[in-house]
């Protein structure tokens, strides 16, 4: 029954993701966010939910709520309808970043994998369940959030002034990418994120290199030297007081990883090169899911067109992120980058904090695993792996850490999404795959 509603409504479900694509919802700039907040107010209405819009210091939550108010179990879902900017003079982009459009399985369009796609899957296997099956059989509780690609700030705060209506005894979402060949999987976590600024100064202005070389501050220089000094070549912070030391992995979590294979000829196709684990798997796992990493994402100085100037420039600017595991703490970890630049000299360079998330876990062994997983396999009709972490960041411990609950995040983007890249997409498959699954959990809770 579930597979024949998915199917006699796939046109339509497929409608209501290019529709907010369409939408730019850009969080860093502001763009299509009051429209596509509109979007999704009207939809969920229309669908049933009783819909409130928050105001924050940055932009619009969307909370919703559906299903009997007197109902035994209660679960709580999360999506973000902001996408990262797209640069349309960036080269690569092979379609218009905000006109959805779909070649055989694939659909087209920023925001297509992270996150519409995902929250709108589970959005409307809901929907289509009231629609086919009448009342529900839990209180449903949603929360639609306008910055996660800026680090989620007002998030936390509502959550925290929200904690009794947002009482659930268990949270379900989509983010992330499927592993490779359309495997599905349970994420049990999401490694924590530190985003930094480094911003070198030197003299108040540029300097010709042959007057003042040698006896002017190089501020390019000097930030090279920090950042050398600050990680090693395996990317791990040397920064005493950091937490790299104390990081212990599990062994139910290494056993995991362990298991878990990976697609080498996949990665060097997708990527363009090997990984630096080599044929090692579950290095390769453990190094993404359970160890901390350290990435430089920008760094400006200087004059890089044709021929040479020479000249010191009087400033040079790099960005980082932090990926983070356990118990690290983000703040204790900018406070010793800060204080290791100032022990070591670099009183030329200034450390700022862009962004701060904590890492969060939910145990492998959590009784909802089982049920979660049993949907999953009957929605995309294979069994999913069940991993400890996502690579990359979400703002999950406002679910585990601020409300205490049980978090299981199932992604529903394929792995070559190439979310935050031009050419971002999703798979027509996945996203219908994504329904059923939602609508084989709420079957399962009816039971």
């Amino acid at each position: 029954m579930i597979d024949t509603a998915v199917r006699d409504r796939s046109d339509a479900l497929v409608r209501t993701l290019l529709d907010s694509i369409r939408i730019a919802s850009v969080s860093l700039t502001g763009e299509g966010i009051a429209d596509q907040v509109a979007f999704l107010k009207d939809r969920l209405e229309r669908w049933g939910f009783e819909v409130e819009v928050h105001k924050t210091t940055s932009h619009p939550i969307i909370y919703a709520e559906i299903g009997p108010k007197d109902a035994k179990q209660t679960w709580l879902t999360y999506g973000h309808y902001d996408v990262y900017p797209a640069d349309e003079k960036q080269e690569g982009w092979r379609t218009k970043p905000f006109e959805p459009v779909i070649e055989g399985d694939r659909i087209w369009g920023r925001g297509a994998g992270d996150n519409k796609g995902q929250h709108l899957a589970l959005l409307n296997a809901i929907a289509l369940w009231k629609e086919t099956r009448g009342e529900l059989p839990v209180r449903i509780k949603v929360i639609l959030e306008g910055d996660e690609e800026t680090g989620s700030v007002p998030l936390p705060k509502f959550v925290e002034e929200n904690r009794e209506r947002l009482k659930a005894d268990f949270c379900v979402y989509s983010d992330g990418p499927m592993f490779p060949n359309d495997q599905p999987v349970l994420l049990m976590g999401v490694r924590g994120n530190l985003g930094l600024e480094f911003i070198s100064k030197g003299a108040k202005r540029n300097l010709h290199s042959g007057n003042f070389g040698g006896v002017a501050p190089n501020p390019t220089l000097n930030l090279i030297h920090f950042l050398a000094e600050l990680v090693d070549r395996d990317g791990k912070l040397r920064v005493p007081g950091a937490g790299y030391a104390d990081v212990n992995v599990a062994a139910a979590d290494l056993a995991a990883v362990q298991s878990l294979p990976v697609d080498q000829a996949g990665f060097m196709e997708s990527v363009g090169v090997a990984p630096t684990t080599g044929n090692d798997n579950g290095l390769f796992h453990e190094r993404l899911m359970l160890r901390p990493a350290f990435n430089v994402s920008g760094f400006s100085a200087g004059y890089t067109g044709a021929g040479a100037k020479t000249i010191i420039y009087k400033e040079a600017i790099a960005k980082a992120d932090v990926r983070l595991v356990g118990g690290q703490d983000p703040d204790v970890i900018f406070n010793a980058i800060k204080k290791f630049a100032a022990d070591r000299g670099y009183t030329g360079i200034e450390v700022k904090s862009l962004k701060a998330t904590p890492a969060s876990r939910t145990p492998l062994d959590h009784p909802s695993v089982a049920r979660v997983k049993a949907a999953v396999a009957k929605g995309f009709g294979r069994e999913p792996y069940v991993v400890p972490s996502l690579g990359g960041t979400t703002p999950d411990f406002v679910f585990t850490k601020l409300l205490g609950l049980p978090s299981i995040v199932v992604p529903l983007a394929p792995y070559d999404e190439n979310n935050h890249a031009p050419n971002e997409s999703t798979k027509v498959s996945l996203y219908l795959s994504g329904v059923r699954t939602g609508m084989h959990l709420l079957e399962s809770l009816s039971k």
